[in-house]
This record gives structure tokens, C-alpha cells and sequence, in this order.
């Protein structure tokens, strides 16, 4: 029989990630349960595990491969068997590819749509049922300044994450009534793998005021202080110091 824990719970779609790590750490530190989701990356989803098991409440980790409704539904259903609620949701995924625009090819820019953009999509329509019964949750989206601004070479990418923010503030209107909160952060740049490789030519693209990057501690900081803000919804956060 399922029972509802007395302590928070956060599932996050992306968890064997960079950022998605920094983040899960924090809320481990607040004493959440937390969930972490990987694609193929278990190794990676593991050793975080091991870390939160200082602090944490207790840990989940799921495999799903966010290209398939199927899977994103599976993942939540076995956190949600597990804890018995679901607190706050984090979609920190991310692809990417370099390319220009006219030399993009339709499989490049599918593929990359499908995992940051459908993938949020369909994690949106499955947690609607939880979200709903709870009337309550909280959903943070890991989005970019790209898909504000565009990026050279980033046509699928930033196209992507502008699709982001549309779907966020959709889903804050349709839920608001629900007192179910969604946001998107614009984490700025990290040397993480999917970043490295351009990560130099574009502090040069793009200077930063205070000529540094934010720290992971605090975009994980700030993504928990919001997920706590009971009157924040609908709104894009970001978290450096580049003026838009």
C-alpha cells in the first residue's frame, strides 16, 4: 500500500547531469527525497546517490529516455509509487549540436527538439494527474538565455529552449487555479560536456558585467529558493550577469 511520506520530495528529469547534480545536492541538503533520472549515464546518477546519502531523506534513481511518453510516464509513476507524492519537479535535460542554421539537418534539429522541448512536453502531461490530485507541486525548467536571445550556430538548440518559456508560462496559467507553480532559469554557462567546447567563445560572444559565470552552488541555491517562493509562477530567471 502507497503511504505519503511526512518529508518534501524533488524528481529530477536530467539528474545525472552537471547542473542537474548541483541542484539535487541542495535540495538533499534541505533534507528532501529526491529522484534522479538518467538516460545512459547510470555510472554518473549513481555517484550522485552516494553523495545525497548523507543528507538526503532518502534517494530514487529511474532510467528513462525522454524521447518516449512511455518512459517519462514509467519514471514518474515509480517515484510517485516510491514517495507517494511529488513535491517539485526540475527538468534540467539538455542536447545539443553545433551547426549553422542552413547546414542543420532535419534529424539534427528532431533530435534536439525532441529531447529538450517534446521531452518537456510530455514530463509536463504526465505529472499533471499527480499535480492535480495534490493541487499542489512545483516545476522548474533548466532553460537558456539561447532561446531568448539566439545563438550562432544554435538554430535547434535555442529554438528549443525558446519553446521552453512558451510552455512554462502556458502550463503556470492552465495550473495556477491548482496552486501549482512552474518557472524557467537560465542557468548561464558551465564547462560541463555539453557546453565545453564552446564554453570560451562564448563568454567572448556574450561578457558577463561582473566578467565571471555564475557558480553551480549558486544556480542550485537560487532553483531551490524559488521552488520555496509561494508566489512566483509564470516567471524566466536568470541567473548571471548578462544583460538581455
Amino acid at each position: 500500500m502507497k503511504t505519503t511520506r511526512n518529508y518534501s520530495t524533488v524528481l529530477i528529469f536530467g539528474g545525472s547531469g552537471m547542473i542537474g547534480k548541483a541542484i539535487a545536492l541542495e535540495f538533499g541538503r534541505k533534507g528532501f527525497a529526491v529522484g534522479l533520472q538518467y538516460h545512459l549515464h547510470r555510472s554518473r546518477a549513481e555517484q550522485t546517490a552516494t553523495l545525497l546519502g548523507k543528507t538526503a531523506q532518502d534517494v530514487h534513481i529511474v532510467q528513462a529516455d525522454v524521447r518516449h511518453p512511455s518512459e517519462i510516464r514509467s519514471a514518474l509513476q515509480q517515484f510517485n509509487a516510491v514517495f507517494g507524492s511529488l513535491h517539485v519537479l526540475i527538468w534540467a535535460v539538455g542536447a545539443s549540436m553545433s551547426a549553422l542554421l542552413v547546414k542543420t539537418t532535419t534529424d539534427e534539429w528532431l533530435r534536439t527538439l525532441d529531447i529538450n522541448l517534446t521531452g518537456a512536453f510530455h514530463t509536463v502531461q504526465a505529472a499533471a494527474p499527480i499535480f492535480e490530485r495534490q493541487k499542489t507541486g512545483v516545476m522548474i525548467f533548466v532553460g537558456s538565455l539561447s532561446g531568448e536571445q539566439g545563438m550562432a550556430g544554435q538554430a535547434a538548440y535555442s529554438a528549443a529552449k525558446a519553446g521552453l518559456t512558451g510552455l512554462m508560462q502556458t502550463a503556470a496559467r492552465e495550473w495556477g487555479h491548482l496552486n501549482v507553480r512552474v518557472n524557467v532559469v537560465f542557468p548561464g554557462w558551465h564547462p560541463s560536456p555539453l557546453a565545453a567546447s564552446r564554453f570560451n567563445s562564448v563568454l567572448r560572444q556574450t561578457p558577463h558585467t561582473l566578467h565571471r559565470t555564475p557558480s553551480l552552488k549558486h544556480v542550485a541555491r537560487t532553483v531551490f529558493h524559488l521552488a520555496e517562493a509561494e508566489d512566483v509562477s509564470g516567471q524566466v530567471w536568470n541567473l548571471d550577469s548578462r544583460i538581455r
